[in-house]
């Protein structure tokens, strides 16, 4: 048997995996999931363009309770973190094994493996990124 939190999760991750980005409260026993970053217009969602994809679906009583115009990010719901758009030197926890972590300074995300500077160094201390870089298998933000 798994707890509500868990079906949450996965109810999330298969919502994220499958396109979907935000969940938007409404006034009824509905929700939207859209795939941008949605638009709310004196509280409440709107379509704005022909090309913005977006569901109307019955999900309230899984989910938090979302307030009319509400925007829940699902990635950070999730912990997923968008390194594209993480700035260079940002503090990481990094890890090879997943259980051993090291602090490193992000460096940079190439097909989507992200890079710490080595040996305490940051984007001011290096003289070229490209040799003063390591591949890691497991990154999360470090909280400071």
């Amino acid at each position: 048997m798994i707890t509500d939190k868990q079906g949450r999760e996965w109810l999330l991750q298969k919502l994220y995996d499958d396109g979907w980005r935000y969940i938007v409260g409404s006034l009824d026993d509905y929700v939207y999931i859209t795939q941008r970053e949605p638009t709310i217009v004196n509280g409440f969602f709107r379509s704005i363009g022909l090309c913005e994809i977006y569901k109307h679906i019955e999900l309230k009583s899984v989910l938090p309770s979302l307030e009319c115009g509400e925007i829940m990010n699902i990635a950070e719901e999730l912990g997923i973190v968008d390194w594209s758009k993480v700035a260079v030197d940002t503090p990481i926890l990094v890890s090879f094994d997943g259980c051993n972590w090291v602090k490193k300074y992000f460096a940079k995300v190439q097909n989507n493996t992200v890079y710490a500077f080595d040996n305490g160094a940051t984007s001011w201390s290096v003289s070229n990124v490209e040799y003063c870089v390591t591949p890691w298998i497991y990154a999360k933000l470090a909280e400071v």
